[in-house]
């Protein structure tokens, strides 16, 4: 799924609906039950460190001794975060708490990728 969001093919009015449905997605959720504050930071940070973890990895030749290490690095943190995130939810409402943890970190990723690659108003 980001393979398709970091490429070409995704234009600029899909990064803007799918920033505007993960925004209603967590609205409506946040009517049943609010993320904290401290959890809420921590899920936009790990979307916005798995943003420059993956700027690390593409710019990392495919022989260099560290690729596969980010490699792995990408694959896992996620996970880890994720869980971690879980395990702090309140029991009420856990599953609708998850889910807006999961859009904070896709929000994450969308806008510090969605900065990173807007277009230069001065030369």
């Amino acid at each position: 799924m980001l393979d398709f969001w970091y490429s070409d093919r995704c234009s600029r009015e899909m990064k803007l609906g799918a920033c505007v449905v993960t925004c209603l997605i967590i609205y409506a959720c946040s009517s049943f039950e609010r993320l904290s504050t401290t959890l809420t930071l921590f899920c936009l940070a790990t979307g916005a460190g798995l943003h420059f973890i993956r700027i690390l990895k593409n710019k990392l030749t495919a022989n260099h001794p560290y690729a596969e290490g980010f490699h792995i690095l990408f694959f896992v943190l996620p996970i880890i975060c994720m869980l971690a995130v879980i395990t702090n939810l309140p029991d009420n409402h856990k599953l609708l708490s998850a889910v807006q943890a999961l859009g904070f970190g896709l929000l994450g990723i969308f806008i510090t990728s969605i900065y990173a690659n807007r277009a230069k108003r001065f030369d």
